[in-house]
């Protein structure tokens, strides 16, 4: 039976949402799938149903370890009702390995690989990075926490909790990747306000729309096998096993 909704307040890239009361929203998850600022789209069959479920599996093993989120409750198969947020206008990236877009900035001259890390794909970052872009603006860009501060999106204070946050998600996320056969290359977070101020993980978690996930047997042959969107992005195999493959993986960790 489909989850009743109330008012439709937007889409987004893979995401319909819906005012589910004054305060919590419900996300429905699509079969859309985007790359390049929504230049490339097409559909991935059952994909909605496999990034709410990973991001629902997610979420409780995050709440479970004492990371806050906007978590609530999935009611159906494809569906998340969550907080209503105040959403910090900056996503944040962890990487633990070199690619994406740290690597395309490297070739075009913003050297942000560290001086030990060899500048190509598949270097492991030893002890990660953080990376922060916009959001809300017509194509994410790079921002540095100076402009985090003046622009009044972020303190000081509240950067150096969401740095710390996401370095435990990191750590818990690959800690429960260990067994797995995959390994968790980056992957990005976005963060909001609750009505009294706390800031929280908002958007969704642990997916391979926002993760690059590997797996570790080609890997550790020298070959990179994507189990995420980079399929999509680089014309690179069928999506929609990827996500099967990733789902059914995690699945057999107790999913």
């Amino acid at each position: 039976m489909q989850q009743e909704k109330t008012a439709y307040i937007f889409s987004g890239k893979a995401k319909d949402v819906y005012e589910k009361s004054i305060d919590t929203l419900l996300f429905e998850f699509t079969d859309r799938v985007t790359a390049f600022d929504g230049k490339k789209k097409s559909e991935c069959h059952e994909k909605g149903e496999i990034t709410c479920k990973v991001a629902e599996y997610w979420f409780k093993i995050l709440e479970n370890s004492g990371i806050p989120t906007h978590y609530i409750e999935c009611p159906t198969s494809t569906s998340m009702i969550v907080k209503r947020l105040d959403i910090v206008p900056v996503e944040v990236i962890w990487r633990n390995y070199v690619a994406g877009s740290l690597l395309r900035r490297y070739e075009a001259g913003d050297n942000l690989i560290p001086e030990d890390v060899e500048p190509k794909e598949g270097s492991l970052i030893p002890g990660g990075m953080i990376d922060f872009t916009t959001k809300f603006e017509i194509v994410d860009r790079p921002v540095n926490t100076d402009e985090i501060i003046s622009n009044g999106w972020l303190s000081k204070e509240e950067i150096k909790y969401i740095e710390d946050l996401t370095k435990r998600i990191n750590e818990i996320m690959s800690h429960e990747l260990a067994t797995s056969g995959i390994i968790l290359a980056d992957f990005k977070v976005e963060y909001g306000r609750t009505s009294d101020g706390n800031i929280v993980l908002a958007d969704e978690v642990g997916t391979p729309d926002g993760c690059r996930f590997w797996k570790k047997d080609d890997f550790d042959n020298g070959v990179i096998s994507s189990l995420d969107k980079d399929v999509f992005r680089k014309n690179n195999g069928d999506l929609n096993l990827a996500y099967n493959e990733l789902y059914n993986k995690l699945h057999n960790m107790n999913m």
